[in-house]
């Protein structure tokens, strides 16, 4: 029973570690989508050209890189959130979260 539980083991151990990293992946995803979903918020509610990052910034933090394109009607945020990468390098290390706005 010692020698199946020591095989078995360290694939155990991996399936779990990638567990743990797909679970902090899908977090930071959602974060960022939220981010960029407040800061085309505060686009849209403050009406001019002022620094909407900020309210990206406040929900994930400092780590979060604000790309804004505003037009006549739209406002477009796209944010890039990095995530620690896992051990074996499989799962990506940044993702991105994208809100679009309609001003009216």
């Amino acid at each position: 029973m010692t020698a199946e539980f020591a095989t078995v083991l360290p694939a155990v151990m991996v399936v779990a570690l990638l567990l743990l990293s797909l679970v902090r992946l899908v977090g930071v995803s959602i974060g960022c989508q939220d981010a960029a979903s407040a800061a085309a918020r505060a686009a849209i509610a403050s009406g001019d050209e002022t620094d909407p990052s900020s309210a990206a910034r406040a929900v994930v933090g400092k780590g979060v890189a604000v790309n804004i394109n505003m037009t006549e009607r739209q406002v477009t945020v796209v944010t890039r959130c990095p995530v620690i990468p896992d051990p074996g390098g499989v799962l990506p290390t940044v993702v991105e979260g994208k809100a679009v706005g309609v001003l009216s």
